[in-house]
């Protein structure tokens, strides 16, 4: 994301030459932030521009130099807070137009579009000539566009799962009463009917297997009659020829 952050350092540098023309005034804190900025001394510089806000809360360039500061070191939400006092703090222009700007961008970097834009809008207000400010603006609302088709993809396919899944809770539902409905069928068919379907595919049925074993029972008794008849025939036989 190609963002302009130009105001960022413009401004501590403006508020810098600013500060060197008051070096006689008693508060020079934020001179010496400033200072301490350029060597670097980040930690230092941040106490110096806090002294400055605790002496005067309208302390606007040593706000927005902070906010510079914080925006730097990637204190985006603290940023913010200083960005705001200094717009709502100041009557001129072009510090209104640069504290907004930087509040866009540090809005971008949170990847808040919605923020964002509003921030770059209230900018060009009070300098709609920048440049910068309104590439960003637009940059910022293609991004929200961008964000928006994603939620509303993002809503389409959550409302796409819950109805499959109500689709498939409704399917196996269906699938649950027709097996009952199955069982309860083959209870009503008349038992030899059910013996049937239990022994289809090669199997033979109780039934059956009942008829068969009384078939053999009977052949068994028959046989066994046959031969009981056949021994007291032959004992009469074996007896008579004895006496005679």
């Amino acid at each position: 994301m190609k963002m302009r952050n130009s105001h960022v350092l413009h401004l501590l540098f403006l508020t810098f030459t600013v500060s060197l023309n008051c070096q006689s005034d008693p508060n020079n804190l934020v001179f010496n932030g400033n200072k301490e900025s350029i060597k670097q001394n980040f930690t230092k510089a941040e106490v110096e521009y806090r002294k400055a806000i605790s002496k005067s809360e309208i302390q606007n360039k040593a706000s927005h130099n902070l906010g510079n500061l914080l925006f730097e070191n990637k204190n985006y939400d603290e940023a913010i807070q200083e960005y705001f006092k200094t717009q709502k703090n100041s009557q001129i222009d072009l510090e209104k137009h640069s504290a907004f700007h930087n509040l866009g961008n540090t809005y971008m970097k949170k990847k808040d579009y919605a923020q964002a834009v509003e921030a770059y809008k209230n900018a060009l207000r009070n300098n709609s000539e920048d440049d910068e400010t309104r590439y960003n603006y637009a940059l910022a609302k293609k991004f929200l566009e961008g964000d928006k088709r994603q939620n509303s993809q993002n809503s389409d396919d959550s409302e796409q799962e819950k109805k499959d899944k109500s689709d498939d809770q409704k399917e196996n539902q269906d699938e649950d009463q027709n097996s009952d409905q199955d069982s309860d069928s083959e209870k009503d068919k008349p038992k030899d009917q059910q013996d049937k379907n239990q022994d289809e595919g090669g199997g033979l049925s109780k039934q059956q297997m009942e008829n068969l074993l009384d078939a053999v029972n009977n052949i068994e008794k028959d046989l066994n009659q046959k031969i009981k008849s056949g021994k007291k025939k032959v004992q009469t036989s074996k007896k008579a020829q004895k006496d005679w």
